[in-house]
């Protein structure tokens, strides 16, 4: 091996890995965005649940964040009644 391919190897290597690190924190933008409005949506229902829900207010606090990770998760809706 010529002394002159090492350093260019070196190169190549650090290119390739910065490229590789820039292209997965892109990936990695989607999921930050999701995961930033479903935070927000878990302390806001979490907050009403806490502050308007009168049936809930001797629950602990783990039922109530239960209830909030249900919803947020689209796991608890408004039922729609079917007309006949």
């Amino acid at each position: 091996m010529s002394p002159n391919k090492s350093p260019n190897i070196i190169k190549y290597c650090v290119i390739t890995s910065t490229v590789a690190i820039v292209l997965i924190f892109i990936s990695l933008i989607p999921v930050s965005k999701k995961a930033y409005y479903w935070n927000q949506c878990h302390k806001k229902t979490y907050k009403w649940i806490d502050k308007n829900e009168m049936e809930l207010k001797n629950w602990d606090k783990a039922s109530k964040e239960n209830i909030a990770v249900a919803v947020c998760n689209g796991a608890v809706y408004e039922p729609k009644f079917k007309r006949k």
